[in-house]
């Protein structure tokens, strides 16, 4: 309800959000219900009203949908009238004043870009679902007086590719490519409605489709038309009478499932095959096989490179529209003979003619070079140029995509560097690299007088991977962060004193190339880590997962939104020197207060801490510890000395570190470029994709860290580590492949352990006087216990003299035991097992102790095996042979009829 007032136009509104649309009839119900009393729509402004919606957009996309219930009106004759209330308000316009009219075109309109704003319209995706149908939106169209009028089309619609695939349905009469794209519309609308669908004829001409449920009336016929080249649907039975069953069998394929995951499985290549799996049980809700991931993910694979032919032919399009909108910059394709005869791509180098000027006029004379794998389908690595602002940030110089990283593309891209930069011989001028050989050698070849320093970073991994210790890794970053010699030489003595071969490797990797002690002045740069070019790698990550042309579209776009961005901040800067620097300079003035001040003249003061003083002259914008001359801006020993002056700490920085200088790095720019389809036609042959070369190893995504990095676990790496050994306490095994370890034993099988009893009387004549048993353990030997009385007789021994004695000792078999107590049992065990021992004793003395042949002695018998480690150890004349024996002979045995002997000889 609204009421009309002199000053304006007062309205009650009910505002109604959070619901949703019903079709028939067209109502909202649900949601949340507000009410404003007294809104003065008439006086409010469009951003004002905008900031009004905004109260209550959608939560989660931020999109504002507004829809006006006129009251009183029908929905039906509100829409009809609509077009006659554009007219209305047409006329209105036209009768208006111009004057009025000048201040409505006037008006500056404000709103906020994170706010999307919808309008009603047919193609409102929100009103498209929920009430209207996708085949009534296709039957609606504009008459000449631009009214929606409903026509009857016949269905000879093109099928629409783009349409999602749970939408996707048999239309009769619906054209097609061909039989392909039928298929696979017919998986997509049997997959989202539980269908079981089965091919009967399926051939290049035609196509017969039923359902498998034999009851089913369901059935599609589709084959070529005959005055055009398309696949149409001439019969449909559309309708199922079936049960639905999410079990699909052969009907979903690898090449359905590629299809839908080609952009996941292109963009991510790593991603595994039970991952894969999942996600197509979340999306479709359907089980598929690990067979069937991995080969959709050789067939989305297959589908790109198929594309990276094109993708290739488009490059000298590309370089070309870059040298029409960028006039000097500099592109360069090159292209090898591969064995068949065939031009294959090579190597690609662009450098803009906005970054050029940016960098000669704007950046410190430092370059650090750098190259990365790409990660995607098109192989090979990128090689990028870094330099370094005056805010002491990264500033992509070039780049350029070669099949691998070698000395040859390293001068190649050495030689189009100097030429854009006017490096010369490298006069003036700083290099920071890895330790790459085929770098090292192009930069001496072409820069013969350039400083090439080498990232200290690289040379402490490699000393760590030879000597372990946390003390290696100090002294190192102290050697290399000294700033004058004598301090270098301090502290290469503390190494030498560790470990000589440690001073030697070190002294090898060329102390000019890593330690600040050594570094030339005038750089206004002291970092003796090549981070900034490793920060340019992480931020194209992504884009190195992509195909070249995108790529290289990538970094463009990153470089043209940097400049512009860095272009703003320094016109927003109204300081003299850049942020980053200026806190730098903030750390130094906190440091001075360990310091003491002694002036010598006007400029010229000595300046001592606790143990060490340093000279410092004002004038030259020196210290004798050469960190303000390699850095720019300063050290705590001029801070000090300037403060001591009460003199701006600031007015001393080097102008390379002005918001000035800042601001001529980003004075050009990167112009936009057209559309792939835009770009101009050349003449030359196009580059097939490189061809691939395995690398050694699984590739990786991320960087390898070293073992003193923090990897972000909860356990210290144990990478690098060296192992010793617990046997012979020698680096570089363990214990089992030790060449000391004892041989392995023999897994021999555990026998139970039997008891026996020995008879200590057999032998001898009966008497009146039990016998007397003694308890002893033996391990069973099978033998042969056919016969119920066993005797054994003596074996030959070799090489018997007459020395040689025959010792017979006979045994009573054991009884079983009944109980815990030891009573003997009625009947006895039969003894498994006859050990014969022949002994050989030269002894003279031994053979007068001989006892008779009847003579029985006790003996124990041990476990075949303790009898074996017994004979190895035992080192002297005599000779233990262990045999095993069988029934030889009758013993006669009074005593016991059913006894076993064992006999030693």
């Amino acid at each position: 309800m609204a009421q009309s007032e002199p000053n304006g136009l007062f309205a009650m509104v009910e505002l109604n959000y959070q619901g949703v649309f019903n079709r028939n009839p067209f109502s909202y119900t649900g949601g949340v219900k507000t009410i404003f009393n007294d809104v003065d729509f008439s006086s409010m402004t469009y951003s004002e009203f905008v900031t009004f919606c905004e109260r209550f957009m959608h939560e989660e996309y931020g999109v504002i949908s507004v829809y006006v219930d006129h009251i009183g009106v029908g929905v039906d004759g509100w829409h009809d009238d609509e077009d006659n209330d554009d007219d209305e308000h047409e006329s209105c316009i036209d009768g208006e004043n111009e004057d009025n009219i000048d201040e409505l075109r006037n008006v500056a309109f404000e709103f906020n870009e994170d706010v999307v704003h919808m309008n009603r319209t047919s193609n409102d995706p929100f009103l498209s679902k929920l009430c209207v149908d996708d085949e009534d939106a296709n039957n609606i169209v504009d008459d000449d007086n631009g009214r929606e009028v409903e026509v009857n089309i016949q269905a000879h619609s093109i099928f629409n590719e783009l349409l999602h695939w749970k939408k996707q349905k048999p239309i009769l009469g619906m054209r097609f490519k061909g039989p392909g794209q039928v298929k696979s519309m017919l998986c997509n609308y049997a997959v989202a409605n539980g269908y079981q669908l089965c091919f009967e004829k399926n051939d290049r001409t035609r196509l017969l489709v039923r359902c498998s449920k034999g009851a089913c009336t369901f059935r599609l016929w589709a084959s070529w038309m005959s005055d055009e080249e398309s696949f149409q649907i001439k019969s449909l039975k559309a309708d199922h009478n079936c049960a639905r069953n999410f079990k699909f069998g052969s009907l979903v394929t690898y090449a359905w499932i590629g299809s839908h995951y080609t952009k996941e499985i292109v963009e991510s290549q790593k991603i595994s095959v039970r991952k894969l799996r999942l996600k197509v049980m979340a999306k479709f809700g359907i089980q598929v096989s690990m067979g069937q991931c991995r080969r959709a993910k050789k067939y989305a694979l297959k589908l790109v490179e198929g594309n990276l032919v094109e993708h290739y032919g488009k490059l000298w399009s590309y370089g070309h529209e870059i040298l029409r909108t960028n006039p000097g910059s500099t592109v360069k394709l090159d292209m090898e003979d591969g064995p068949d005869g065939k031009k294959y791509f090579s190597k690609f180098y662009c450098c803009f003619q906005g970054v050029k000027q940016g960098w000669i006029e704007g950046c410190r004379r430092v370059i650090g070079l750098d190259g990365c794998f790409l990660k995607g389908v098109c192989k090979g690595e990128l090689l990028c140029a870094i330099g370094r602002d005056a805010n002491d940030k990264i500033y992509p110089i070039a780049w350029a995509v070669v099949n691998v990283e070698n000395k040859q593309n390293w001068k190649w891209f050495l030689e189009l560097l100097i030429d854009d930069l006017h490096l010369n011989l490298g006069n003036g001028f700083s290099l920071m690299s890895d330790q790459h050989k085929g770098l090292i050698e192009a930069v001496k070849e072409l820069l013969p007088y350039v400083e090439h320093r080498q990232c200290a970073r690289h040379i402490c991994q490699n000393l760590q991977k030879r000597f372990t210790g946390a003390i290696y890794h100090t002294l190192f970053w102290r050697a290399s962060k000294a700033t004058t010699e004598h301090a270098f030489k301090v502290v290469m003595k503390e190494i030498e004193t560790l470990n000589p071969e440690a001073h030697q490797y070190l002294m090898e990797k060329d102390p000019k190339t890593w330690s600040r002690a050594f570094f030339q002045t005038g750089r206004c740069c002291d970092v003796v880590e090549n981070g900034f070019s490793e920060s340019f790698n992480a931020v194209i990550v992504d884009a190195r997962k992509k195909p070249i042309i995108t790529m290289l579209e990538e970094i463009r776009l990153y470089m043209m939104d940097r400049i512009y961005n860095m272009k703003l901040k320094g016109q927003q800067c109204g300081n003299h020197i850049c942020p980053e620097i200026r806190d730098k300079v903030n750390l130094l003035k906190k440091a001075q207060r360990h310091y003491q001040v002694l002036p010598s003249g006007l400029n010229q003061f000595e300046v001592r801490g606790a143990i060490d003083a340093y000279e410092v002259d004002l004038e030259r914008k020196t210290c004798s510890c050469r960190l303000w001359q390699l850095n720019g801006y300063g050290c705590a020993h001029s801070v000090a000395s300037i403060s001591f002056l009460n003199r701006d700490v600031e007015a001393y920085v080097d102008n390379m570190f002005s918001t000035t200088t800042f601001r001529k790095a980003y004075n050009y720019r990167i112009a936009p470029t057209n559309n792939s389809d835009m770009w101009p036609e050349t003449n030359y042959t196009p580059p097939l994709p490189p061809i691939n070369r395995r690398m050694p190893g699984r590739p990786t995504t991320k960087r390898k860290k070293s073992t003193t990095e923090n990897t972000g676990t909860h356990r210290v790496s144990k990478a690098g580590k060296k192992i010793r050994c617990s046997i012979c306490k020698e680096i570089g095994h363990n214990k089992a492949t030790c060449p000391q370890r004892r041989p392995k034993k023999l897994n021999v099988k555990k026998q139970k352990k039997q008891k026996v009893c020995v008879n200590q009387n057999a032998g001898q004549g009966s008497t009146s006087e039990p016998q007397q048993h003694e308890e002893v353990e033996m391990t069973p030997i099978e033998m042969d216990t056919t016969q119920n009385d066993m005797q054994v007789a003596p074996t030959d021994v070799e090489s018997s003299s007459a020395g040689d004695f025959i010792q017979y000792v006979q045994f009573t078999p054991p009884r079983s035991y009944e109980g815990d107590e030891g009573v003997m049992g009625e009947e006895a065990d039969v003894v498994e097992e006859a050990v014969v021992v022949e002994q050989v004793v030269q002894d003279e003395e031994a053979e007068e102790e001989v006892a008779p042949v009847n003579q029985v002695q006790q003996v124990c018998v041990r476990p075949i095996s303790d009898i074996l480690k017994r004979i190895r150890r035992r080192k002297s004349e005599r000779i233990l042979k262990l045999k095993l024996g069988k029934t030889i002979g009758g013993v006669d045995d009074p005593g016991n009829s059913k006894g076993k002997a064992l006999v030693i000889d």
